[in-house]
């Protein structure tokens, strides 16, 4: 009896050690299979139950292949046991105590093993209690076990679409996009220098995309952090990161040739190198400049030119480009003709100069010769009509002139010199006079046809005569005028002068006394200054357009006076040895033609600028050539 008591004592101690050994082996099992829940994306709890029980009651294992093991030295262990279980958990019970801990022991030894170490018998309860015991042991441990597992498993990952784009109304600024991270509350981004990841600022967002400030040509890292709040502060759940410039738009130059375009700018900081795009297809340009060549004469040509950054980083390119810039450049003209039949006339403190059109000329370039100096300088750049007025002039001074031609092509040879004297004007518009004594007592008449005498003049008397007409001239005489036959008179002077009119007294002549023509043009013929104006316009809106000396008739053949219009033209007078050419006929018999040439060459009267003629109007070349192309018939002569 007393050694009865004695075995079952040792067998309780035994199972006591038992039990603690298997309490080990369930917290070991318990954090592997929580480990391998978590790999499979399980959650496992812990029962509280199971805590609170030493001894956890043993079931039958479905499983035959445990039968066949043999026992081994630790399966003999739990034999010891025998009289403490039957006394603690099957008091009351017919089944022998020896064979229900050996069950038990066989079927706890095949389920638990220690993966790396001989097996040692584990006690195992139901599959699904004891995933809610380990479920239990882990929210024991931390109680915010679910939101700590989610944000590992985000932590580390990649804010994916990030790019870097010039913002729209800032030449200054970034605008940084990037995709939506999932579970995210805000976003920071930092902006690094490129070189040592230096940070330069940084900024807080709720939104995906941000503007940040810049300065151009420095280059960068962007970096964009998505950012949790938890219990245990804010936890950076995903990061992405790209190199990023902001490019200047490049400042670009063109010069054109004939056949070759050169486009030239200033280098842009950050650029690696340019792209310039000429009819679609696109070249890089290491260098600051380029050139094409073989083109066509006055061409258009379209270009386009920005700048080009290029990085590598994580295996990926990122290419920045400026804003582009874009250009026409058309390559230049063959250069104009020479300017041909250049003409001046002097005005009122003014010379007025008109010439024909030059081929491919679009504008026209005015030469005044400086006497002290002794150089050709610019009067004035792009005329474009072909004339040109130079004022404010010094009266009683001569000027001299020259006119170019220019297009984009270069500017054309220069015409000849022409030169001008600038006199001075007198006070108001006259005709010419004659001054003449009668040779007998000289009946006057009231008109050129009139036959009744109302008057006579004693010899002696001296007259100036102002207008001729059917063998008699016009006088005055007490502040009345009369007509006197020519055949009672003397000659003795002319009266006119060298002076001529300023362009104002010469377009207020014409205008004030309302003179009109059926065609664009009309001609004054002035006797006084012994000059034909030549204007252009319409009634009460004449312009002079050239102006030129003359000779009138002589006083015994003087050219008429009054308003007549051009009535023919033709080539000339043509005699033995002279001839006059061309000849444009505005009354019956007298003609506007050019001064008397020799056939052998050279004049045979070259006489101009005072009354010399038969009664036509004798002309220099370029104004009879004039009014012969350019004065149609019905073209307006005043004869005054």
């Amino acid at each position: 009896m007393h050694m009865r008591k004695m075995v079952k004592a040792i067998c309780l101690a035994l199972s006591l050690i038992l039990l603690v050994n298997l309490a080990g082996f369930e917290v070991l099992a318990a954090d592997v299979s929580s480990q391998q829940d978590k790999a499979d994306g399980k959650d496992t709890k812990t029962s509280e139950k199971q805590d609170e029980k030493p001894a956890p009651e043993p079931e039958t294992d479905a499983n035959e292949d445990t039968k066949n093991d043999e026992p081994g030295e630790e399966e003999k262990i739990p034999s010891l046991g025998e009289g403490t279980d039957k006394a603690d958990k099957t008091e009351g019970t017919d089944e022998p105590e020896d064979e229900r801990e050996s069950q038990a022991e066989e079927k706890t030894d095949d389920k638990l093993k220690d993966p790396g170490a001989d097996s040692e018998p584990v006690i195992e309860n139901e599959p699904e209690k004891e995933n809610d015991v380990q479920k239990k042991q882990e929210e024991e441990k931390d109680p915010s076990v679910d939101e700590q597992a989610q944000e590992t498993q985000t932590v580390g990952g990649n804010v994916e679409g990030i790019t870097a784009k010039p913002a729209e109304k800032s030449d200054k600024q970034l605008k940084i996009s990037w995709q939506r991270v999932a579970d995210a509350q805000k976003y920071q981004v930092k902006v690094l220098k490129y070189s040592n990841n230096t940070l330069v600022r940084e900024s807080d967002t709720t939104d995906t995309d941000l503007e940040i400030q810049v300065t151009q040509g420095e280059k960068y890292y962007i970096e964009v952090h998505a950012l949790k709040e938890g219990e245990d502060g804010v936890t950076e759940i995903a990061a992405g990161k790209i190199p990023a410039v902001l490019l200047a738009k490049p400042s670009v130059k063109s010069t054109a040739g004939s056949s070759d375009i050169k486009l030239s700018w200033k280098s842009v900081t950050g650029a690696d190198k340019y792209q310039v795009t000429q009819d679609k297809k696109t070249k890089d340009v290491s260098g600051t400049s380029y050139e094409v060549k073989k083109l066509k004469k006055n061409t258009k040509y379209s270009f386009s030119v920005q700048a080009v950054c290029k990085f590598t980083h994580d295996g990926k390119t990122y290419n920045y480009t400026s804003e582009t810039v874009k250009l026409n450049v058309t390559t230049k003209k063959e250069k104009p003709a020479k300017v041909k039949k250049l003409a001046a006339i002097d005005g009122n403190e003014s010379a007025i100069l008109t010439w024909s059109k030059a081929s491919r000329a679009e504008s026209y370039i005015i030469y005044r010769y400086n006497a002290t100096k002794k150089k050709w300088e610019v009067v004035k750049k792009d005329v474009k009509k072909l004339t040109y007025t130079d004022k404010k002039l010094k009266q009683g001074k001569i000027y001299k002139y020259r006119v170019a031609a220019y297009n984009n092509g270069g500017t054309g040879e220069k015409s000849s010199t022409v030169s001008v004297s600038v006199r001075k004007t007198p006070a108001k518009i006259r005709s010419i006079g004659y001054k003449a004594v009668i040779k007998s007592r000289a009946p006057l008449f009231t008109s050129k046809t009139s036959k009744k005498r109302v008057k006579y003049l004693k010899p002696g008397t001296r007259v100036t005569t102002t207008d001729y007409g059917r063998g008699r001239y016009q006088i005055q005489v007490g502040g009345k005028n009369y007509w006197v036959s020519a055949i009672r008179l003397r000659f003795t002077s002319s009266i006119w002068t060298t002076k001529d009119y300023s362009t104002k007294v010469k377009e207020d002549f014409v205008n004030k006394k309302g003179y009109k023509s059926k065609t664009k043009y009309l001609i004054w013929i002035s006797h006084y200054t012994q000059r034909v104006i030549i204007y252009k316009g319409s009634k009460g809106k004449w312009k002079v357009v050239r102006s030129g000396q003359c000779a009138t008739g002589l006083h015994n053949t003087m050219t008429p006076k009054g308003v007549w219009s051009i009535i023919r033209k033709s080539k000339g007078f043509f005699y033995r040895y002279t001839y006059e050419k061309p000849a444009v006929y505005f009354k019956t018999g007298i003609a506007f033609h050019s001064r008397i040439k020799k056939y052998s060459g050279g004049y045979s009267d070259a006489t101009i600028g005072r009354p010399k003629s038969h009664g036509c109007v004798r002309l220099m070349d370029s104004e009879i050539n004039y009014i012969y192309k350019y004065c149609p018939k019905g073209t307006t002569v005043v004869s005054y």
